[in-house]
């Protein structure tokens, strides 16, 4: 049996391993840029994947939670500008997943390798490509790398303690005389976070994984249900917001559609990594769905609520029988997800404190650090426990670097020779990639941190 992939989500993007690495400036030929895999079209293994099995990854890794805050982004947005705006999201997600995955296949060519990680592919562009002159940046381009990295994905368990807390809060005062602040059912959730956040061994967490997807995807049919039904008229919504609120709708599109770092587990895993790319394509196909399915739960959803949009649109469930399951539901998925996402963040900061422990201790250390961590993402939710923004914190400053800036730098990198020097048509694409970047992290986070700092003061 093939192992499911959620467990890949950030597993592989093991930013601990060294590589060994030749200086040697290599100059290919500009029909490498096709494939890296031209003379070893197959990788062979008992647990390769297929190219069903991949594209059904791509999707699973990117409906997670982050699709049930799409409603929410449509509200920064307005209909018809929500509408065009995912669809562009989604082709410049696929674009930077591309020439990243592109990347690495040619590094994985030169470096003879049958495959590298996304820190091992920032890592050797950087090594091998960037020339005498850039390769002493190889060092800070890694650190760089690592701090996103762990941004990002300690900022997701984060928003997932948010958003467990805010269901159960919903659903047992909505049938009790409970009234507790946010921040009770945050420290409450130390309880279960403890034991699903601290499983080192992914194979251990497969059941997991299983279950929170079994969950989301019965969620969604359910949720998609009750949004169609009593539809207001589309006059009833603005086609298009204040561009003030624009920057809110890119970084929460971000945060649920950005699946970057599942993508090179993914493509590492398959068979034929030449079907990855192309067209159709198992990357092209995958983000088609995952782009349709957010415009239409994004769509409808701000339809149907409107400004009563919540960061989830689970917490805008009525308080029937059957809601009520739902709201659970998606709760205990994200809950049982909770672990897998904790060890990206986990391999980045043990990559850095591992040296301070004795070999006789380094397991030990590891479980101590690992609970650390655990308990951070709790206090964190205590400080800032209000979900839409810190979602979109992590969209614009996070998810931004990781699937915008780092894949156009290292496409520029390691196709200087291919059309990618001052003034081509690469270098000047990749340009542009930086600039949204630019823009998207300094009105993101700027518009995320101001909407904390609101509400924080509101209490």
């Amino acid at each position: 049996m093939k192992p499911d992939l959620p467990i890949v989500n950030s597993v592989e993007l093991n930013t601990s391993s060294t590589l060994e690495l030749t200086n040697n400036e290599f100059k290919p030929n500009k029909d490498q840029e096709a494939s890296a895999y031209e003379r070893n079209p197959q990788r062979e293994g008992k647990y390769t994947t297929s190219n069903i099995g991949a594209f059904l990854h791509i999707v699973k890794s990117s409906l997670g939670s982050g699709f049930l805050a799409m409603p929410y982004a449509f509200h920064n947005a307005g209909l018809l500008a929500g509408l065009i705006g995912t669809s562009l999201v989604a082709m410049l997600c696929a674009h930077c997943t591309h020439i990243l995955v592109k990347s690495s296949q040619e590094l994985c060519y030169i470096l003879n390798k049958p495959k590298l990680s996304y820190s091992e592919t920032v890592e050797a562009a950087f090594r091998i490509r960037a020339g005498t002159k850039y390769s002493k940046y190889t060092r800070i381009a890694r650190h760089t790398m690592n701090f996103f990295m762990f941004f990002t994905y300690y900022g997701v368990n984060t928003v997932y303690v948010i958003l467990i807390a805010n269901s159960f809060k919903q659903v047992l005062e909505n049938h009790t005389d409970i009234d507790l602040n946010i921040r009770w059912y945050c420290v409450a959730l130390v309880i279960v976070l403890l034991p699903v956040g601290i499983v080192r061994h992914m194979k251990f967490l497969v059941p997991f994984s299983a279950i929170a997807n079994t969950l989301l995807m019965i969620s969604f049919i359910i949720i998609m249900y009750y949004i169609i039904i009593d539809l207001p008229p589309i006059t009833s919504r603005p086609m298009v917001v204040e561009i003030g609120k624009w920057p809110l709708f890119f970084s929460t599109a971000l945060f649920g559609m950005e699946g970057i770092g599942t993508v090179m587990p993914i493509e590492n895993s398959m068979k034929k990594p030449n079907s990855f790319l192309g067209c159709p394509g198992v990357l092209n196909f995958g983000m088609s769905v995952i782009g349709g399915t957010f415009i239409v739960i994004g769509f409808f959803g701000y339809l149907r609520f409107g400004e009563a949009v919540e960061g989830s649109i689970s917490l805008n469930l009525s308080t029937n029988v059957l809601s009520e399951v739902i709201k659970i539901f998606v709760a205990l998925s994200i809950l049982f997800t909770y672990g897998l996402q904790l060890t990206a963040s986990m391999e980045v900061v043990w990559e850095y404190v591992q040296s301070n422990f004795a070999d006789e201790q380094k397991n030990k250390g590891y479980y101590i650090v690992r609970t650390l961590m655990i308990l951070g993402t709790v206090v964190i939710a205590v400080l800032v426990p209000n979900l839409s923004p810190v979602l979109s914190l992590v969209g614009a400053f996070g998810f931004s670097g990781l699937g915008i800036l780092f894949p156009s730098v290292v496409e520029t990198i390691v196709f200087w020779e291919c059309g990618y020097k001052p003034f081509q048509f690469g270098f000047l694409k990749n340009i542009f990639l930086l600039l949204i970047w630019i823009v998207a992290t300094i009105t993101g986070t700027y518009s995320s941190i101001e909407e904390i700092i609101t509400q924080y003061r509101l209490g």
